[in-house]
C-alpha cells in the first residue's frame, strides 16, 4: 500500500468519524426536541387542570365552597407551583435544544470540511496515478525505441 493510498484511507476514516459525530449530534437534537415537546405537553395539561379547577369552583363546588375552599385553594396552589416549575424547566430544555442544535451544526460543518478534504485528495490521487501511468507508458516507449535503434543493438 502506497503512502497515497494510506492517506486516502485516513481521509476516508475521518469522513466516517465525522458522519458518526453528525449522527450522534442529530440523535441529541432529536432527544432534546422530544424533551421540549414533552415539557410543553405537561405545561398545557397543567393549564387545563387549572382551568378545570377554576370552572369547578365556580360551578360544581359553588354550593359547597365554604366547606371545600381550603382544599380548592391548596389544589390551585399546587397546580400553580407545578406549572411554574415546568415553565422554568422548559427554559432549560429549550437551552439544551439550542446547544444540541449548535453541536449538530458544528458536526455538519466538520463533515463538510472532511468531505472536501477527501475529494481534494481523491482528485490529487487520480492526477498522480494518471501521471505515473503516463510516465510508465513513456518509459516503455523509450525502451522500445532504444531497442529498435542501431545504438541500442550490440553487434
Amino acid at each position: 500500500m502506497t503512502a497515497l493510498d494510506q492517506l486516502c484511507r485516513l481521509r476516508s476514516l475521518r469522513v466516517q468519524r465525522a458522519r458518526e459525530r453528525c449522527a450522534q449530534a442529530q440523535a441529541e437534537v432529536d432527544q432534546a426536541m422530544h424533551a421540549v415537546r414533552e415539557r410543553q405537553h405537561r405545561i398545557a395539561h397543567c393549564r387545563r387542570e387549572i382551568e378545570a379547577l377554576a370552572h369547578a369552583v365556580v360551578h360544581a363546588l359553588a354550593p359547597r365552597l365554604p366547606r371545600w375552599s381550603g382544599v380548592a385553594a391548596a389544589q390551585r396552589e399546587r397546580l400553580a407551583d407545578r406549572l411554574e416549575r415546568d415553565e422554568y424547566a422548559l427554559i432549560g430544555d429549550e437551552q439544551a435544544l439550542e446547544e444540541a442544535q449548535e453541536r449538530l451544526q458544528q458536526a455538519r460543518a466538520e463533515l463538510t470540511r472532511a468531505l472536501a478534504r477527501e475529494d481534494a485528495l481523491q482528485d490529487l490521487a487520480g492526477e498522480t496515478r494518471r501521471a505515473e501511468a503516463l510516465a510508465r507508458e513513456q518509459r516503455s516507449e523509450r525502451e522500445i525505441e532504444d531497442q529498435g535503434s542501431p545504438r541500442g543493438r550490440v553487434a
